[in-house]
């Protein structure tokens, strides 16, 4: 009780001494009866003032003197800058936002790579594609050269002209095995050259026809040896004593130059 009126109690010792005066009468009673004795003691105990120190106290403040001032100073009074709360709503949503940014940059980086692979999966099929039709169209110059060839050999109408390496003058030729057919239709007078047996030239040379009027050598084209022993139309030549090829620079000259492989007789 005693530390409760001198204000020395603990809170929790005020807490449970203010429910015992509320359940207990007689408790209460001891309480105001105490603070009533010590408020007596306090009175009786009191010193009066001497009767000069209300006399000094007021001759002092007479004494005092206070400064004019025109200007008032203002009073500013800070304060504390409050930042307010962020909603916790917004926190989710903040949150929620930078979760869909990390998704979205994840699956735009799945997407790219799918369709990067995609995309090289496409050029290969279209590369595919256009080396298949490539070989198509090849195979289908073969086939058309083909039955040509087998159109001209079986025309009653095609004369069939033989060079041989060995019909040229003093064994001129480099290889006497080579073998060529010239084939020449005597109505419409075309002509077409088949390479039975040729050796392939060496780089920066091409094989030239030729047909011999009146032992004058005129053009009647160059040879591709891509299209091996298939039948190949040449130049139109009206008429002709002889046919014969040699080997000359790629492009062809316009008189024979290089080596005689082959030659045959009408």
């Amino acid at each position: 009780m005693e530390s409760y009126v001198l204000g020395l109690a603990e809170d929790s010792e005020r807490t449970a001494f203010e429910q015992m005066c509320t359940l207990h009468a007689e408790v209460r009673a001891a309480r105001d009866a105490f603070e009533l004795s010590l408020e007596q003691q306090a009175l009786s105990a009191a010193v009066a003032p001497p009767v000069t120190l209300r006399q000094n106290i007021l001759q002092q403040l007479a004494a005092e003197t206070v400064p004019e001032s025109n200007s008032i100073t203002p009073v500013v009074q800070m304060r504390p800058i409050r930042r307010s709360p962020v909603p916790m709503a917004m926190r989710y949503v903040a949150a929620a936002a930078v979760v869909l940014l990390v998704a979205s940059a994840g699956l735009n980086i799945y997407y790219f790579n799918k369709y990067r692979d995609y995309s090289q999966r496409y050029d290969q099929l279209l590369a595919q594609q256009t080396e298949l039709a490539k070989n198509n169209n090849a195979m289908q110059t073969r086939m058309g050269n083909y039955e040509q060839t087998i159109k001209g050999l079986t025309n009653p109408y095609m004369a069939k002209i033989t060079m041989e390496g060995k019909d040229v003058p003093n064994n001129g030729s480099p290889d006497p095995r080579s073998l060529a057919t010239v084939l020449w239709d005597t109505r419409s007078k075309d002509v077409y050259l088949m390479v039975n047996n040729l050796p392939m030239p060496e780089t920066g040379k091409q094989y030239q026809l030729w047909a011999i009027v009146d032992n004058q050598p005129v053009d009647a084209g160059m040879l591709d040896m891509s299209y091996g022993h298939m039948m190949v139309k040449m130049k139109n030549i009206p008429r002709a004593q002889l046919f014969a090829i040699t080997l000359e620079q790629r492009g062809g000259s316009s008189t024979p130059k290089g080596p005689m492989y082959v030659m045959g007789k009408v």
